[in-house]
This record gives structure tokens, sequence and C-alpha cells, in this order.
């Protein structure tokens, strides 16, 4: 069984009917796909399409062109995902980037133990709770 795809170095633009062709063409069972490299793509933003992999533990999507960081809340839904990278995107610039979005992978769930290759450390995580505590408490 393939529990991995890479296509990273691609020029893929964006993921329009991925889960369809990789069904298609690729895996019997895409909904069982664990690891999937997008890296040095030109993605603009994190397709939904990424979310129909419910078994997804390990995502790169580094080296791609994502600027927006609302993209990476999309990531929230996967309940799976133990790994993310997302350095060398424009989102890596912004001031408090590396709290901001764990924060918004740890509102929904605390799997991910892992961020752009480093391991999420206790007063890391500890942080970003209170964090979303105080930002998310009048929502």
């Amino acid at each position: 069984m393939v529990n991995t795809i890479l296509l990273n170095n691609n020029e893929l633009r964006d993921l329009n009917f991925f889960y369809d062709t990789l069904s298609t063409y690729v895996l019997h069972q895409p909904e069982r796909l664990q690891w999937l490299n997008l890296s040095y793509n030109y993605l603009i933003k994190i397709d939904a399409e990424i979310l129909k992999f419910g078994q997804l533990k390990s995502l790169q999507l580094h080296g791609n062109y994502i600027a927006d960081l609302e993209e990476v809340r999309k990531l929230n839904e996967l309940g799976t995902l133990q790994s993310l990278t997302l350095n060398g995107n424009e989102i890596e610039k912004i001031k408090g980037y590396r709290l901001y979005v764990l924060g918004l992978m740890f509102q929904k769930y605390e799997t991910l133990r892992k961020f752009d290759t480093v391991i999420i450390t206790k007063t890391e995580f500890d942080n970003v709770l209170v964090w979303n505590e105080r930002l998310f408490a009048g929502m």
C-alpha cells in the first residue's frame, strides 16, 4: 500500500481535482495517505483538497508562495497531522508567524508534534494554549 506521495519540485500551481486524480491513477485508497510532500511548487494557497486525506500525518508545504496566514486555518481540520512545514513561504516573514500558526493548529486538535522541522516543546505548547485562550475568549 502506498502511503506517501512526493510531488515536490513539480511547478504545481493548484490542487484542483488532486484527490480524484490520485484515486484514479495512483492510489487505490487515497484517504489512507499519510505523508504528502508538496514543497517547492508554486502554490499560493492551501487547497481544501488536502482535507480529503483524513489520515495525513505529515504535510510538507515549504518553499511555496503562501502569503496569507489565514490559509493555515484550513489545516486545523486534519486531526491526525503530526508534522507540518511551511517555512520558505511569504508567511514566514510575518512577525509572530510560528506562534500564530501553532495557535491555529491547536484550536481543534493537539496532534501536531513538529513544525518547520522543529519539535514543539512543552513550554511552547503551553504558551500557545494561553495565547489561544486569550485570543478566542471573546468569540
